[in-house]
């Protein structure tokens, strides 16, 4: 992923505003592969390991509401 797919996906998130539930999930879906981007190709490790940590709410029991 690069700065442009990423701009791009985002447009593509302002377009759906008519479908505020199909746009959540879309952003939803952008800030993931952002950050496993950043979680695996940065070369500062800071941000790495925050990456990480965010990331790891993904693997969390139980269900996540949206309304």
């Amino acid at each position: 992923m690069d700065l442009t797919d990423a701009e791009h996906r985002a447009q593509g998130i302002a377009d759906q505003a008519h479908d505020p539930e199909r746009a959540h999930a879309s952003e939803d879906t952008l800030m993931v592969d952002v950050l496993t981007e950043i979680a695996t190709t940065s070369t500062d490790q800071r941000a790495r390991a925050l990456a990480r940590a965010a990331l790891a709410t993904q693997d969390r029991e139980g269900e996540r509401w949206c309304a």
